[in-house]
C-alpha cells in the first residue's frame, strides 16, 4: 500500500518538474487521488503534509497553490539601524522593500505583554498600526509590522494616528516632537503562525513565524513597541560575536608568563 509521504514525495518531485503553475490551484484530492492511484484519504494527508513542509499553502475555498520559492538571498537581519532618503530601516536586504496593500490605523487593546511593555495597564486602549511589506514586485508581504502606541502619548502628537505622517514616518516625528534621538532594543523569537499570518504570508500551519519585537525608547520612556512577524524559512538573525572581559586575549594565564 502506498503511503502518503511517499506520495508526499510523488507530488514535490511534480511541483519541481513545474507540472501545475503557481498563480493556480493544484488539482483537487479527488483529482490527485485519480493521478497518483491512491486513496482520498492518502492523498489528503499527502497535501497536508506539504503544506505542513512549506511547499504548498491553503487559501481555503480558493484552492491549495505552491508556495513561491524564497527570495535569494534570504534576508538577514542584523543589530544596526540604517537610514536613507525616506527614514530609518531595519534589514539592509529589504531597504527597498515597500507597503503591499493599505496600512491600517485603529484604536485598540494590545496584546498583555505589549501592555506591559508599553507601561501602559491591562485592557487599556492604544494606537495600533499595522503594515504589510514586501519587495517592489511582490503580490504578498513578507513582512507584518504592527506598532502600538500609548493613547497619552498620541494626543500629545496625534500625527501619530494619521494615515500619513510624513516625511521619515513616526520615528521622524517622535524624534522632532522630543528633541532627542530614539533608542531602540530589540527581542527575537519565533512561534507558530496564527491564521492571519498564514493567509498573510502565504505559510502553512506547520511553518513558525519569527518575531522581532521592537521597544523604542526616547530618554528612557517608551514610545512605542512594534512587533514584526516574517517566515522564520526565509529570514535570519546576523550578529557580531564580541568577546566579554572575561574572554579577552590574551588569557590571565598567557599574560602572567
Amino acid at each position: 500500500m502506498t503511503g502518503y509521504r511517499e506520495v508526499a514525495a510523488r507530488i514535490r518531485r511534480d511541483i519541481e518538474a513545474g507540472i501545475w503553475p503557481t498563480d493556480r490551484p493544484i488539482p483537487g484530492i479527488d483529482k490527485l487521488r485519480v493521478r497518483y492511484d491512491v486513496a482520498r484519504q492518502t492523498a489528503n494527508r499527502a497535501v497536508q503534509h506539504l503544506v505542513s513542509e512549506g511547499v504548498l499553502f491553503s487559501q481555503g475555498r480558493r484552492g491549495t497553490f505552491i508556495r513561491p520559492p524564497a527570495p535569494a538571498p534570504i534576508v538577514a537581519r542584523d543589530r544596526h539601524v540604517y537610514r536613507d532618503q525616506l527614514g530609518y530601516f531595519f534589514d539592509r536586504g529589504a531597504q527597498d522593500w515597500r507597503g503591499v496593500g493599505t496600512p491600517t490605523q485603529e484604536v485598540g487593546v494590545p496584546p498583555d505583554d505589549v501592555a506591559e511593555l508599553l507601561g501602559v495597564g491591562k485592557g487599556e486602549h492604544v494606537m495600533i498600526r499595522d503594515r504589510a511589506v514586501g519587495p517592489p514586485d511582490a503580490t504578498h508581504p513578507l513582512q507584518l509590522a504592527t506598532s502600538y502606541l500609548p493613547m497619552s502619548l498620541v494626543g500629545q502628537l496625534p500625527v501619530l494616528g494619521a494615515a500619513k505622517t510624513g516625511p521619515g514616518g513616526i520615528y521622524d516625528r517622535l524624534e522632532e516632537h522630543f528633541g532627542a534621538p530614539i533608542c531602540w532594543e530589540e527581542t527575537v523569537s519565533s512561534r507558530p503562525a496564527n491564521d492571519r499570518e498564514q493567509a498573510a504570508l502565504r505559510i502553512g500551519a506547520g511553518l513558525p513565524v519569527l518575531v522581532v519585537t521592537r521597544v523604542s525608547r526616547v530618554c528612557e520612556q517608551v514610545v512605542e513597541v512594534n512587533r514584526t512577524r516574517m517566515p522564520a524559512d526565509r529570514f535570519a538573525v546576523n550578529y557580531p560575536v564580541q568577546r566579554d572581559t572575561t574572554a579577552r586575549w590574551p588569557r590571565e594565564a598567557e599574560r602572567s608568563e
